[in-house]
């Protein structure tokens, strides 16, 4: 039994009947919002939709969805889904923050993910308005393409990358390294677990959460 299997056998030992277990169940109730975040990611941030606000300059939509998006995923915490409100505050990042994340959802790359960083640290000349940490990077591509993407939570992925030996090369400004690296950790679970093979990334992340 190598690392990645041992946690399929650790979350079954707290969950005999698997994802079918009543307690795993119950738990997962306190994160019902998870589809509804998939759903307003899906409808409010698909490609067409975005190129045409791009193109026609009118963006108030787009951006009112980024807002909920961030409001209701709950692996943002209450100080990012604050500093996010107070980043959109300044109006005149709404055009640049939404070119950014279309290119980071639709060209993913090393030079789109630097870039929507970028634009999440224009305005750290305020404390409260410097939403660029991991969790808020990172739901916009889990939630949009979760078959594909990660969310990324400091703290919990340190423990878990030290639990299975992999060098995630952390650093806490969010980077295109990094995210590759919990990105393949991620897939290298679903391709050695029995529980998470057919899940999604956002579930066999949470299925690894349980065992750390």
């Amino acid at each position: 039994m190598n690392a990645y299997q041992q946690i399929d056998a650790d979350f079954l030992a707290r969950f005999p009947h698997g994802l079918q277990d009543e307690a795993w169940l119950a738990l997962g109730k306190k994160h019902r919002s998870i589809d509804g975040v998939i759903a307003l990611c899906r409808d409010g941030l698909a490609e067409p939709l975005l190129r045409a606000a791009l193109d026609s300059g009118n963006i108030a939509a787009a951006i009112d969805s980024c807002r909920h998006i961030v409001g209701r995923c709950s692996t943002v915490s209450t100080f990012e889904k604050m500093a996010f409100r107070n980043y959109l505050a300044f109006s005149d990042v709404h055009r640049p923050f939404l070119a950014a994340l279309y290119a980071l959802l639709y060209r993913f790359d090393e030079t789109s993910f630097a870039d929507f960083v970028e634009v999440l640290q224009l305005c750290r000349h305020d404390g409260n308005a410097n939403p660029a940490k991991w969790p808020l990077v990172t739901c916009f591509l889990a939630y949009s393409d979760p078959q594909r993407h990660v969310c990324i939570k400091p703290t919990t992925i340190k423990k878990l990358a030290a639990r299975l030996g992999v060098d995630i090369g952390y650093r806490p400004l969010p980077n295109f390294d990094t995210y590759r690296r919990v990105q393949a950790m991620v897939l290298d679970f679903r391709r050695h677990s029995t529980l998470a093979a057919d899940q999604n990334n956002i579930i066999a992340q949470a299925v690894m959460y349980c065992t750390v």
